[in-house]
């Protein structure tokens, strides 16, 4: 994998890039939102941000100082609430079982690979999709001023093989029910990873089914949704973007106005997504996160 430089973009808030070519800059970016965030795939939400260039560069620049120690504490306490919620719910079924004799160990062990990624992963791109629809809204967020050290980076090794693949014929009905139900113009990211594995999507979706937009899971997504609220308001440093800078680089207040409302349909829907992840993590053996935040 081509090494990132942090550099490459500007992190003074206004998105610029000293004249180079802005798909490069956009490609930076993304990089750096997967080394961030160390996860092997961009989350469909962020991609829709970046249809919005300027806003996405200069937001990201603004909220990627932010993910240090309160960060991934704020993440962790999103994960065990979620996975809690799940286990409170019902006694969850061992889906690996039920796919005894339909797919091989091997893809077993990358189905249970996937459950853990989604399950790390997914809490915190709920956190950095908050952060960039308040910034859209220009709702600035102070940042607390204490300095915390720099946490790791860089995308774990048994991550580096997961990529959102083409679904199969089998999975379109899921993928498309998946996308209505949770308001979404695209199926959530941990669907679309679970895809290439019709058989397992089609285990999982079965269950999810049962509890989906049931009274818990309302009451579930909104606990997460209520403390990724509050938790923003422990990170670092502020969000505040310099939007006389934005316009004059051709983010006109029309595509904020656009940026917000699409982007606050996806922040309503990232609580459900991280249940989601969980529940996922939970059915297939609630494989340990380790350390890595």
């Amino acid at each position: 994998m081509t090494g990132f430089r942090a550099n490459t973009y500007s992190e003074d808030g206004t998105g610029g890039h000293d004249g180079s070519d802005p798909a490069l800059v956009l490609g930076a970016v993304r990089e750096d939102i997967r080394q961030t965030l160390r996860t092997g795939w961009i989350d469909p939400t962020l991609d829709a941000i970046a249809a919005y260039p300027v806003f996405f560069t200069a937001a990201w620049s603004a909220i990627r100082p932010n993910v240090g120690k309160s960060f991934l504490v704020l993440a962790r306490s999103l994960r065990t609430e979620a996975a809690d919620a799940v286990r409170s719910w019902v006694d969850v079924p061992d889906l690996r079982k039920r796919l005894d004799g339909e797919l091989s160990e091997g893809e077993v062990t990358r189905i249970v690979e996937c459950a853990r990624a989604a399950h790390l992963v997914m809490a915190k791109t709920q956190i950095v999709v908050h952060g960039f629809t308040r910034a859209v809204r220009r709702e600035r967020l102070k940042g607390t001023g204490r300095e915390e050290p720099p946490v790791r980076r860089g995308i774990p090794e048994w991550q580096r093989w997961m990529s959102f693949q083409p679904a199969p014929e089998r999975a379109q009905d899921v993928l498309q029910e998946a996308a209505r139900l949770y308001s979404l113009p695209g199926p959530p990211a941990a669907f679309r990873l679970f895809a290439r594995w019709p058989s397992a999507l089609l285990a999982a979706w079965s269950e999810l089914r049962l509890h989906l937009g049931g009274d818990d899971w309302k009451a579930a997504s909104l606990r997460l949704r209520r403390m990724t609220m509050a938790g923003v308001s422990s990170l670092p440093h502020p969000v505040d973007l310099q939007w006389a800078a934005l316009r004059a680089r051709g983010f006109e207040e029309q595509d904020r106005v656009q940026l917000a409302e699409a982007l606050g349909e996806h922040d309503a829907a990232m609580p459900a997504q991280t249940l989601t992840a969980a529940f996922l993590w939970a059915t297939f053996g609630a494989p340990d996160v380790g350390s890595e935040g």
